[in-house]
């Protein structure tokens, strides 16, 4: 281990966090299931004795998420450190590269684990060499915040969340949704999802039929009525206000005076989250960090169902892939309970993972 690794073990342990290493292998569907589809294709997969489909861990989060459920309580206070290989197919370098950082599961005083967790990310990047980050900032909750102040339908909701952190499909997604229409008319009222049951139930007994392609008339029913809502758009003034959003960039005061201005121009309800915004700036303030280093984009997010708040990356002064990244991700316990067949409670998470191959200094 070079001193550099033993210098970080020891930052991540004073400040409070035990280490583990979970099991490298685990069926790959607790990865497929939680990250996607989109990451099978990066996965390092083989076969269990029993035929059952396995992959090297693509990274520590869920491992970790894992041994905590398997250890206790789930809402239960606990802060994890790790060190070691994570495996995943990547457009360039090895596909087995080294991952370090922290998971801090169960603290329910949220702002200041964030504050805590972010000032820490900044002593881990010093110690690895990192002096003077670039930092970017963003939280999901914001956005998620505008698309309830909008009303939106929620088959379009379910979709520009999903989208969000791909700022470029999002964006397009969001004229799309518009119908690249001046003045859109609205959309004729679709038909209930009770009266397209109907249909399609007398359909299968004309036919004989009990599934098509394996759905049953509800979900046939679904997805027509769903399809017809996408294809109303979201209207003008919602696509106005989700690209005035998305622009949003600057140091935190200046994204909190643009984000107001926003809500009074597009009466958007919106203050408490801004709240929670501006209240967990004050705590980095507190904590020391200096908040005028950070640039928040609005339309900065991760691209994971699990994260429900802040989130960030550390960059090199040059360089385009971060060093660090992390956030909040209270969703993480209740999808891997629900995958499971559990309730899927919720638990505060957050934490960072650290990039080792990408800090030569390390």
């Amino acid at each position: 281990m070079t001193p550099g690794y033993a210098s970080l073990r020891e930052l991540l342990a004073e400040a409070g966090y035990t280490f583990v290493e979970p099991p490298i292998v685990h069926p790959a569907s607790v990865f497929v299931e939680l990250l996607g589809e989109d990451l099978r294709r990066r996965l390092l997969l083989t076969s269990g004795a029993d035929g059952v489909e396995l992959a090297l861990r693509p990274d520590y989060t869920i491992p970790v998420c894992l041994h905590h459920l398997a250890a206790g309580p789930a809402k239960r206070r606990a802060d994890y450190a790790y060190l070691g290989p994570v495996f995943r197919i990547r457009a360039a370098g090895p596909s087995e590269f080294h991952q370090a950082g922290i998971e801090s599961l169960g603290r329910t005083d949220r702002t200041a684990a964030d504050a805590d967790v972010l000032k820490l990310a900044f002593e881990a990047a010093a110690l690895l060499g990192v002096s003077r980050p670039r930092v970017r900032v963003g939280d999901s909750a914001l956005f998620a915040a505008a698309l309830d102040a909008l009303s939106l339908n929620a088959p379009w909701q379910r979709r520009l969340e999903r989208t969000f952190g791909d700022t470029k499909r999002l964006k397009a997604l969001i004229k799309r949704a518009n119908g690249d229409r001046q003045a859109p008319s609205p959309p004729a009222e679709p038909a209930s999802k009770a009266r397209v049951r109907r249909r399609v139930a007398e359909l299968f007994a004309a036919t004989g039929l009990g599934t098509v392609g394996g759905r049953l008339p509800d979900e046939i029913a679904e997805r027509y009525v769903e399809k017809q809502v996408i294809a109303g758009g979201i209207g003008a003034r919602a696509a106005t206000a989700l690209a005035a959003f998305l622009d949003i960039a600057g140091t935190p005061a200046k994204a909190a005076d643009e984000l107001r201005a926003l809500a009074r121009s597009e009466k958007l309800d919106i203050a408490t989250a801004i709240g929670r915004f501006e209240k967990r700036v004050e705590a980095f303030a507190t904590h020391g960090i200096d908040v005028d280093r950070l640039m928040f984009a609005a339309d900065f997010g991760r691209r994971l169902d699990y994260y429900t708040g802040f989130v960030f990356e550390f960059h090199a002064a040059r360089g385009t892939e971060p060093l660090i990244g992390g956030g909040r991700y209270d969703r993480m316990m209740g999808l891997i309970a629900r995958s499971r067949g559990g309730e899927g409670e919720s638990v505060p998470a957050v934490g960072f993972a650290i990039w080792l191959d990408r800090v030569p200094q390390a």
